[in-house]
């Protein structure tokens, strides 16, 4: 088989393999050159309502009367404190208590 037939047979294989591939690029391109198109034959947009600060009105303030939580500072360079003897005696003695 020559070279030609080779790369003429792949390029087949891979056509019936993708079959929507050519429909998608087909399709991508047309609807790009018709974007490229509108955008150099259409005027631009002319700015909108809100583009531009209105005089008359004063601009929006917004304040609030609840003040939010305390800030929570967390040390995480001091060590944990060790639990004390009592409260691992009274929890040890409660499970023991709720077993019997």
């Amino acid at each position: 088989m020559s070279r030609q037939s080779l790369i003429m047979r792949a390029g087949r294989a891979t056509e019936s393999a993708f079959p929507l591939r050519g429909y998608f690029l087909s399709v991508g391109a047309i609807l790009l050159g018709l974007l490229w198109m509108a955008g150099a034959l259409l005027p631009a947009a002319s700015p909108g309502h809100f583009t531009e600060p209105d005089p008359a009105r004063p601009p929006i303030r917004i304040q609030s009367a609840m003040k939010g939580p305390e800030r929570v500072v967390i040390d995480t360079n001091q060590p944990l404190p060790a639990p004390s003897d009592k409260a691992i005696v009274v929890a040890h003695s409660a499970a023991a208590g709720s077993a019997n």
